[in-house]
């Protein structure tokens, strides 16, 4: 009888151990996950695009290359908001064409294109706003390319022209050129 009773308290023991285990994986786990999604929201919030103002009072777009040497940031076109790569190397703006069909953006005549994987096909259309921090620009010419992959436009020249870029130390400072073009 005794080892009984001595068999039902190990089988608790194990049981109250086991689940002390676990919970001390969950602790872990939980506490890991929780230092790692702190880190990499910080580290995001430090490459966030930012904008400030000049000695001579002129607005500025701060961004924070990528660990690929890239800018993104968000923007808004026609007023709803789209994720943005600066392409100093495209001419225009391209528009993914999952990203066209969410902003409703119409697809006019289509003519070919040269990009860096190639000839493709696009289709013109016209966005009523573009924006980026402080700077708007209105009936911006752009192409919808339904080949380009993922969720983010391309920003070209046709856009960037409008503005004084200044690159260095992985930063990248757009600002209004010191007569203004509007």
């Amino acid at each position: 009888m005794s080892d009984s009773k001595s068999d039902s308290a190990h089988d608790e023991s194990h049981r109250i151990a086991g689940g002390m285990i676990a919970l001390l994986w969950v602790l872990v786990l939980g506490g890991g996950t929780w230092l790692v999604q702190g880190w990499m929201d910080s580290r995001n919030a430090d490459r966030a695009a930012r904008w400030t103002t000049d000695e001579s009072g002129q607005q500025q777009l701060v961004l924070k290359a990528d660990r690929y040497g890239q800018f993104v940031l968000d923007g808004s076109t026609n007023n709803r908001p789209t994720a943005f790569l600066i392409d100093t190397g495209a001419s225009g703006i391209s528009i993914p064409g999952a990203v066209a069909d969410a902003l409703d953006l119409p697809r006019g005549r289509s003519f070919e294109v040269m990009t860096a994987n190639g000839s493709t096909r696009v289709y013109r259309t016209r966005l009523d706003s573009l924006s980026i921090g402080p700077f708007t620009r209105y009936d911006v010419t752009a192409h919808i390319n339904p080949a380009l992959a993922g969720d983010t436009a391309l920003l070209g020249m046709n856009f960037l022209r409008h503005y004084e870029l200044l690159h260095r130390r992985g930063e990248l400072i757009i600002s209004q050129p010191a007569q203004d073009d509007r």
